[in-house]
């Protein structure tokens, strides 16, 4: 259940490009959480294209030579481990860079793409908090898979301290 923003400068990416990435972002996200794509996953995969003006960013205080891209994937903890947390960061920056038709000349970085594990029972939508094993379950992943997200998500508690 991935949400994405990206943030890059206006002018950047051409309307193909805006739409492919829209296309394309949820369902990389999906598959490297090796969730199904159905109308249930689909329906909270959401993808945020956040264009900021030029000038509002910068690279060690300058304006870069190129544009430069930031994504945020938030997962839920427990849906990844680090093999595809890898996977989803080199084909989401590919998708970018793809997109921006400039490529990267390997000397000076251009996306930033951060996966965000967020913690079982912070996720809220509509108001109400998702725990991860139950999100599992809700998408209609298989009974051991859910028990590994209920154990992963056990074995690195919240710290909860009462006011």
């Amino acid at each position: 259940m991935p949400m994405i923003d990206l943030i890059y400068p206006a002018g950047a990416l051409s309307e193909s490009a805006k739409t492919e990435l829209l296309r394309t972002l949820w369902r990389t996200c999906l598959r490297w959480e090796a969730l199904p794509e159905t109308p249930a996953t689909a329906s909270i995969a959401w993808v945020y294209l956040d264009e900021r003006p030029p000038a509002h960013i910068s690279v060690g205080g300058a304006q870069p030579a190129r544009p430069v891209y930031r994504a945020q994937v938030y997962v839920m903890a427990g849906f990844m481990e680090q093999s595809r947390i890898d996977g989803l960061l080199r084909e989401v920056t590919d998708a970018i860079l793809k997109a921006d038709g400039g490529g990267s000349d390997g000397a000076t970085p251009r996306v930033f793409c951060l996966v965000v594990e967020v913690p079982s029972g912070t996720w809220g939508v509509d108001g109400a908090a998702w725990h991860s094993a139950t999100a599992a379950e809700l998408v209609g992943l298989a009974p051991e898979r859910v028990q590994g997200i209920a154990d992963a998500v056990a074995s690195r508690p919240r710290v909860d301290v009462p006011a």
